[in-house]
């Protein structure tokens, strides 16, 4: 009867345990995981812009060059 009685109290304890986890423990978890998901996401989405603009700079960079070389060949 005694191995029964501690079972029973063991399992008694440990619903109490996971009922407290699961009210005050996991939703400040998953709450700080959410925005670590979120503030990476932002990230990857500025990098994709900040890779776009640059494209476009070193395209616009290209533009100039070419143009200089031929206000150059018309000068000479």
């Amino acid at each position: 009867m005694n191995i029964n009685a501690t079972i029973l109290g063991q399992m008694i304890a440990f619903a109490i345990f996971i009922a407290f986890c699961m009210k005050y423990v996991w939703p400040p978890i998953m709450q700080a995981l959410e925005e670590r998901k979120k503030k990476i996401a932002d990230g990857l989405a500025a990098a994709e812009r900040g890779r776009h603009e640059q494209e476009l700079a070193e395209k616009r960079a290209q533009q100039v060059i070419h143009e200089a070389k031929e206000q150059a060949n018309e000068i000479v």
